[in-house]
């Protein structure tokens, strides 16, 4: 089972973090976490290299405190809009699933997060939300 965490820093993406290590405890697993940089158009600057960083070394710390084997944690930062290359990557990866909190907004929006929503409109893989309130 190979799945995606896409994280964008927040306490959402640390919640799907959870999630996708009680998911692989029983299987033959390999994880991949993904944070996107916005691409504006600009060169990435040193504070979004350490933003994504930090990001993505917040999810791998909840995956290793999970149990995961840091051999099977492979960690990816893109540039781009967020939802085009999260799928982007399930596709080229060849992944099971998604794995991807949720912020909880308004309206729709509230029910799931704009990332996200765009997600599962674009995805032909399968996608898990968590959402906001998942302990």
């Amino acid at each position: 089972m190979k799945l995606l965490i896409p994280t964008d820093g927040s306490i959402y993406s640390s919640n799907a973090a959870k999630v996708a290590a009680k998911i692989v405890q029983k299987h033959d697993y390999r994880l991949i976490v993904l944070h996107v940089v916005p691409d504006k158009g600009f060169t990435r600057k040193t504070w979004q290299d350490e933003g994504a960083n930090s990001a993505i070394s917040t999810i791998k710390d909840i995956l290793l405190e999970a149990g995961c084997d840091e051999e099977r944690i492979d960690t990816i930062i893109e540039d781009g809009s967020a939802p085009e290359k999260i799928v982007e990557i399930a596709r080229k990866e060849r992944v099971d699933r998604i794995v991807i909190g949720t912020h909880g907004k308004n309206g729709f929006k509230k029910l799931i997060g704009s990332v996200t929503e765009k997600v599962l409109q674009i995805s032909d893989v399968l996608v898990l939300v968590v959402p906001p309130n998942y302990k």
